[in-house]
């Protein structure tokens, strides 16, 4: 229901911030050229050209925003983190700009005034939206365009709910207080109301305009007592799930013929998203695998001059959904290294690797086979690292949560190692930083951590 309500505030947000990238378009063309003389064109090109291509910009610029999930409550009400959103959505739009003027041939756009475009429409929209929440927090103060709210419950549910109010308040959304059953504890900030018996009494004098029932999961049987207290109401009803019990990976509501279904738990990667995220790992793998083309003629050279054995050896991982895979690596340890030890983790000046072996481990050259993998779909470039199963036998039970990271293709790099965790180093953090990873994933974030791949991800104290 709030999001029914909320449609037409954010269309209306929606047209006038495309109406400010077009006017912030066509503002940019008198920067350009007859305001600033910072670079002084040869010549100056018809304005017509710039302004029958304002419709593609706002279409182009309402495509970038709603991408960028900017009309997001978070993103939208907070304003560091509605920034960093608008500078995202901005640049993409401004790399697709780029990108689409490369193909339009019959007229060539000034570069210079594609930057005072960028600059002056992410200042316009920033100045905007603080004057849209301004405005709206003086009508909240005046008690405009606000819903009177009635919770029902004092727990965990009921806190999360209320502390997502209190970050969310251009919502408009007032929590008038609290019901919950006699005799229970009341720790956050909001009158307690009374008990069930109360609430039709409640609903009446407070003016209620909807009931948000938060209830954990210990408190479910109270549900058909509330149901029959408010069978008689009016108000809009509300039911927020006891989910945060549960590790939530993705979560999302569908509808299965009128049955709502919750999904708890799912990979971020389904439909264009595993279409965007292929492209990618096919395109990075055959740069890799161009770039690293000196290491396939030197690397098996020295392996074999330096120990006997064969140049690749295979290991059996778990990839994605549980399902095992033979990774390949350039042999960096001597033949049946594992026969007196069995499984065990690589350790600091491990004997069982050969002369140059340490080499390989320590500037992580034996993983160049793996964008082959890649390459033909087995793993992705960024994911969580793969592990054998003999370990993951016993990390599952030690580990709260750790199959979860098997949602997701095994990767090459991957958030855990940008972040310092690898090798023998802490379990329980490479699993914190892979479920960040998984529910945080985008395109951007895996470009994000190539890049820091390159700096930080190869050479490591901790890669032996």
């Amino acid at each position: 229901m709030l999001k029914k309500k909320n449609q037409i505030l954010v269309t209306l947000i929606l047209l006038v911030e495309i109406s400010i990238a077009g006017g912030c378009w066509n503002l940019a063309y008198y920067l350009r050229f007859m305001w600033i003389e910072f670079r002084i064109p040869l010549s100056i090109p018809e304005y017509k050209e710039y302004f029958n291509i304002t419709p593609a910009i706002m279409v182009l610029t309402g495509v970038c925003f709603f991408y960028a999930k900017m009309y997001r409550p978070r993103q939208f009400n907070q304003g560091r983190v509605g920034f960093k959103y608008l500078i995202s959505a901005n640049l993409t739009m401004f790399i697709l700009l780029l990108a689409l003027s490369f193909f339009y041939r019959r007229f060539s756009f000034s570069r210079l005034h594609s930057i005072y475009f960028l600059s002056i429409n992410i200042v316009s929209i920033s100045l905007f939206r603080y004057l849209f929440h301004r405005t709206l927090a003086y009508l909240h103060r005046k008690g405009k365009n606000v819903r009177r709210i009635l919770l029902i419950g004092n727990q965990h549910t009921a806190h999360r709910f209320f502390n997502k109010i209190q970050e969310n308040k251009s919502l408009g959304l007032v929590i008038v207080g609290t019901i919950a059953p006699d005799g229970n504890s009341q720790s956050f900030n909001a009158p307690h109301l009374g008990g069930y018996d109360s609430l039709a009494e409640v609903i009446l004098r407070e003016k209620i305009d909807q009931v948000f029932i938060a209830l954990d999961s210990d408190q479910q049987s109270d549900l058909k007592e509330i149901n029959h207290k408010l069978a008689e109401q009016t108000v809009d009803l509300n039911i927020i799930p006891d989910i945060y019990s549960t590790l939530n990976i993705n979560p999302e509501i569908f509808d299965l013929e009128g049955m709502p279904i919750i999904t708890l738990r799912q990979s971020p990667l389904a439909g264009w998203n595993l279409v965007v995220k292929r492209l990618f790992d096919i395109i990075g793998s055959l740069i890799a695998i161009i770039l690293f083309l000196p290491a396939w003629i030197i690397l098996p050279i020295i392996i074999k001059l330096t120990s006997p054995g064969p140049i690749f050896y295979f290991q059996e991982r778990m990839g994605i959904d549980g399902k095992k895979f033979n990774m390949m690596k350039f042999r960096s340890m001597k033949i049946n290294a594992e026969d007196d030890t069995g499984a065990v983790w690589a350790k600091e000046d491990d004997p069982r690797r050969t002369r140059f072996g340490s080499f390989l481990r320590s500037s992580s050259l034996d993983e160049i086979p793996q964008f082959f993998h890649v390459l033909v779909g087995t793993m992705s470039l960024v994911g969580p690292r793969p592990e054998r199963p003999v370990f993951i036998e016993q990390f599952k039970t030690q580990i709260p949560n750790y199959m979860v990271r098997h949602k997701m293709k095994a990767g090459i790099t991957g958030w855990a190692q940008v972040q310092g965790w690898r090798g023998n180093t802490s379990l329980e953090k490479r699993i914190e930083c892979d479920l960040y990873y998984l529910s945080h994933w985008s395109v951007w974030l895996d470009l994000k951590i190539c890049i820091l791949t390159l700096f930080k991800g190869f050479i490591h104290k901790h890669a032996y």
